[in-house]
């Protein structure tokens, strides 16, 4: 497997991609680059490339080890690429892909130069650029993390809300006091929804708890994430919960004598004396499916959904110093019934924390609302910025 550090190879592509755009007749290209409109047919439905030949390209806007949400990216690539048998060079990882539109497009022109024919984008930052590459490239497979379907490109995401509900019912039942926090990264519908979740399931263990939300406005922000957990834990919040990629949250609370729930990862090793658990995700599951129907011809465009009980949406091992045995079995019978479908983490009715009924009685969301989710669960203290 490659990693690169391409910033003089991106210069390079966006530099070649601009002169052929601009030579007269189009007659100048660089070798391997492929422009828009030169492609003729579209990419069959039922196209068979074979294990041996699959190359796959994978743009990170962080990198491999940021902690969090690139890493298990990285891990579930990894676990991809063994259960499935491939070579080492049948996986490119270009990492610190920025979400700006021009060097995503020529990291893409990149990979797509050096023979990889499917491509991910794990980052919604980089749905825009994913959409255009699909556009030029018609018979390479793109797939992209809650982005937008192309007949190339399939999105898919994790049902993850139901293992961060459980997360929020182990921070309430440890708490002794109703008020619990959450550090929270981006305004985006993936935050809110695991801000949601983990609200909803404090409540379910403490019908009284209520949930304040500060915002770091930031993917990535070590110090403004310290500084809004020691505000909350300063104010007499004893537990956290977390949508974030650093070990600062864990730490504070550690700091504090008082307990968190991770994010992306196991974060236990950060703060063992203050995570109770993380919420953990696996995209292996996916990642061999999609390949799989490439290599079997079966592969379509269809949105991709897996959670809980397919192992996508994990839960890290429940510390046993922190949390007794009656409270673990508690959390791991919620596991249960949540895969057996008795319990439904966003069941109406469901009201916002303005009032305003989100959702009637005895519905649940589809999977296009959960996945677009913007507001703010009626326990939840904050606004969207």
């Amino acid at each position: 497997m490659k990693f690169k550090k391409i910033a003089l190879l991106l210069a390079l592509i966006q530099f070649l991609v601009f002169a052929c755009a601009c030579a007269p007749g189009g007659s100048v290209k660089p070798s391997g680059v492929t422009l828009p409109g030169e492609h003729k047919t579209d990419i069959q439905k039922s196209s068979v490339i074979s294990l041996e030949q699959i190359k796959i390209g994978v743009i990170l806007n962080t990198n491999r080890t940021d902690g969090g949400w690139s890493q298990s990216h990285y891990d579930s690539f990894m676990n991809a690429k063994h259960e499935l048998g491939l070579r080492d060079d049948q996986l490119v990882i270009l990492e610190d892909i920025s979400e700006n539109g021009s060097e995503t497009e020529s990291a893409l022109e990149l990979l797509i130069a050096d023979g990889c024919n499917v491509i991910f984008g794990p980052s919604a930052g980089h749905t825009d650029p994913i959409a255009v590459s699909a556009s030029r490239h018609p018979d390479v497979y793109f797939h992209q993390f809650e982005g937008q379907t192309r007949d190339n490109c399939a999105i898919y995401s994790v049902r993850d809300y139901e293992a961060i509900f459980v997360c929020g019912y182990a921070a309430a039942r440890v708490s002794s006091v109703d008020q619990l926090g959450f550090q929270a990264a981006q305004p985006t519908a993936s935050v809110v929804r695991a801000i949601n979740a983990w609200a909803t399931g404090a409540k379910y263990a403490n019908p009284n708890s209520k949930v304040r939300v500060v915002w770091t406005n930031s993917w990535y922000d070590p110090a403004a994430e310290k500084e809004g957990a020691n505000s909350m834990l300063d104010s007499g919040i004893e537990c956290l919960g977390y949508h974030g990629s650093t070990s600062a949250v864990m730490q504070s609370a550690e700091e504090h004598g008082c307990y968190a729930t991770g994010f992306h990862i196991d974060m236990k090793d950060y703060a063992p004396k203050a995570v109770l658990t993380s919420f953990v995700w696996n995209w292996s599951p996916i990642y061999v499916e999609f390949i799989q129907r490439i290599v079997d011809g079966t592969w379509t465009n269809e949105t991709v959904y897996k959670g809980i009980e397919e192992g996508c949406a994990v839960l890290a091992p429940f510390n046993e110093d922190l949390m007794n045995g009656e409270l673990i079995s508690e959390c791991e019978d919620l596991v249960k019934r949540l895969k057996d479908g008795e319990i439904k983490v966003f069941l109406g009715p469901i009201y916002d924390n303005k009032n305003n009924l989100i959702l009637d009685a005895n519905k649940e969301f589809s999977d296009l609302e959960w996945i677009g989710m913007m507001y703010l669960a009626d326990n939840v203290q904050g606004d969207l910025p």
